[in-house]
């Protein structure tokens, strides 16, 4: 019986921002020590992205323990992880 809805303006703008900065960072010449490392690629975009789509969710998070809530976040989450995880594999060094 849900429908579904289009993302709001602030979870694209903040998926957006997370994308050029990364964009930035990477695309200037800078030594190999600043980029991703290979081998953590998985640990680098937990730790950046642990927290992402808790903005989105507010209409969800009322009641922060809901079973809506928790997956607001976690799907803010996994789209954050997936774009990290992709960029630092085709973007990464190794060590």
């Amino acid at each position: 019986m849900g429908t579904a809805r289009a993302p709001s303006p602030l979870k694209v703008a903040a998926i957006v921002a997370v994308c050029v900065v990364l964009v930035l960072c990477f695309s200037s010449p800078t030594p190999a020590a600043a980029q991703m490392i290979c081998n953590q690629c998985d640990q680098d975009c937990t730790s950046s992205c642990t927290g992402s789509g808790g903005g989105s969710c507010s209409g969800a998070c009322s009641d922060p323990s809901s079973t809506a809530c928790q997956g607001c976040k976690q799907a803010g989450f996994q789209k954050c992880f997936n774009s990290c995880i992709n960029f630092c594999h085709n973007t990464c060094v190794n060590n």
